[in-house]
Order: structure tokens, then sequence, then C-alpha cells
């Protein structure tokens, strides 16, 4: 992968927005697994014995949707034995391309193993998500609209970026 610094600094900031929707932190590494004794971590679960909400903020409920829309019990519960799973993955994701732009900041290139790849898609993907929800594109339709709004709409950068986010996953598909 390939990348101007800026454009380092731009995914940067961005990694950045996304680690602190998803609450910050890293993943829970084995020594803290041990260290606490908690099994489910150890066997490499992690899961609340508390009731666990879902998110009030749309981008997040975005990335960590309802299992059963219809079931507000089984959602609870699925959400319950998931989400901080879920979110350790995507902290883990996190910190395999933060990583990987320092070697590209440092070299304007790196090279891109396949689990690497498939960590910066995913990474890519969650950011693209979550400025589509903050743009509010739900559709080809919104999307279409936006892709028409004035320089001066304060929309325009965030919707900029949703679509060079959308170029990288393309360019990064294509090289996969």
């Amino acid at each position: 992968m390939q990348m101007r610094d800026d454009e380092v600094l731009v995914i940067s900031h961005l990694l950045g927005e996304l680690d602190g929707l998803l609450g910050g932190g890293e993943p829970p590494t084995e020594a803290a697994a041990d260290a606490t004794g908690d099994a489910a971590v150890i066997a490499g679960l992690s899961w609340s014995s508390d009731p666990v909400t879902a998110p009030s903020d749309p981008a997040l409920r975005r990335l960590l949707p309802d299992a059963y829309p219809d079931d507000a019990e089984a959602t609870e519960e699925f959400r319950r034995y998931t989400d901080a799973t879920l979110r350790d993955g995507m902290h883990a994701d996190l910190l395999a391309v933060r990583e990987s732009l320092l070697v590209i900041g440092e070299n304007g290139h790196a090279s891109l193993d396949d689990d690497l790849a498939q960590a910066w898609l995913r990474v890519l993907n969650r950011v693209r998500l979550v400025l589509a929800v903050r743009l509010g594109i739900e559709n080809a339709s919104d999307h279409d609209d936006l892709a028409v709004i004035d320089a001066d709409d304060p929309r325009t950068g965030p919707f900029l970026l949703f679509e060079w986010v959308g170029y990288l996953l393309a360019d990064l598909l294509a090289a996969c």
C-alpha cells in the first residue's frame, strides 16, 4: 500500500475517530486474561454477565446492530455474548492498521499480507459506514443528492472523505 504523508495523516485521524467511537482501549491480551483468571477471556471469549444495552450513537449502532430487531430479549442476550468480542476484534484491526500506517509514514509504502489487507478492508469499511451514517446516506439517492451539494455546504468535507475512503477500498480490493 502506498500513501502520501497527508493521506497518512487523514487516515490516522479517521482511525482515532473510529477508536473513540468504539470506546478506545486495546483488545485484552492473554497475559491480562491469565491475570484475571477469567475463563471466558482465557478461552478467547469475552462477554458480560450484565446486560449490554444497544449503542445510542447511530453510527456505533450501525457497526454493532441489533441481531434480532423484532425480539428485544434475544437481541439483549446476543449483545451480552458478542459486544465485547466484536469490539475487541475491531480494536485489533485498528491496531494492525495503525502499525502498518507507521511503516507507510516512514517509507511511503508498506507490503500487506493477506491478514493485514483484510484488517485494512474491515477498518476502511467501518470508517465509511460511520461517515455514511453521519451524512445520512441510506441509499443511492441520498448519495447522489450529496454528490451535487455546494462547495460551501458543511457536508462537503465529510462527503469527500466518504468518497476517498471508497476509492481506497476499491483499490485495495482490486489488489487483493
